[in-house]
């Protein structure tokens, strides 16, 4: 297997980005089906989704809650896309792994 190729499939396992939480929140459902089992819009999840804004404490829970995720695997998801540090946010990615 080429050397770079390994490095990028190992990251993509060792981290977990906001994105991978709404994927399995989403469990291949529509983004506005989401957003409704959610008790947000669509609009909202749209900004989650494009990372323009990460959800209130209360949404996480329900992401929690209709996932099966850990406490810890969602909030410090969520959490890395606020940090404006690329090592902290990284940090933060891989401990939600």
């Amino acid at each position: 297997m080429d050397l770079n190729l390994n490095c990028e499939l190992t990251k993509s396992v060792d981290n977990m980005n906001f994105q991978d939480v709404l994927n399995a929140v989403a469990q291949g459902h529509s983004d506005g089906m989401t957003a409704k089992k959610l008790g947000a819009t669509r609009q909202a999840f749209s900004h989650w989704r494009n990372g323009r804004r990460i959800p209130e404490d209360e949404i996480l829970d329900r992401m929690i809650e209709l996932s099966g995720l850990s406490v810890e695997k969602v909030y410090l998801a969520a959490y890395a896309e606020k940090l404006h540090n690329a090592k902290a946010a990284e940090a933060f990615r891989h401990l939600a792994a």
